[in-house]
Parts: C-alpha cells; structure tokens; sequence
C-alpha cells in the first residue's frame, strides 16, 4: 500500500480546505451564517485545519 509523503498530506488537506471555504462562504451567502449547513461546513472544515496543522 503506498504512503503518501508528508507533502503530499498537506497538499491534499489544503485542497480539501479551499474547497470546505469556498463550499461554507457560498452557503453563507445564500443560507445565512448561522444557518444549520454553514455551521456544518464551518465544523468540518476546523477538522481539517486542525488536522493540517498536526502535520
């Protein structure tokens, strides 16, 4: 099984993180802030920065 490098990790989070932004911002604009989606998103995407931030 391959083992992606420590690079590759973070390469993959961030794309996962700009992603998480992009997706939250537009439920935002269109939901609200404190919609149950937004907020959702918004705590999915402390996850990976925090998992990011491990690495």
């Amino acid at each position: 099984m391959l083992s992606l490098s420590i690079t590759d990790k973070k390469s993959n989070l961030l794309l996962i993180i700009k992603s998480l932004r992009k997706e939250m911002i537009q439920a935002g604009l269109k939901e609200g802030l404190a919609s149950e989606k937004t907020i959702a998103i918004s705590q999915q995407l402390d996850e990976y920065i925090a998992k990011y931030q491990v690495i």
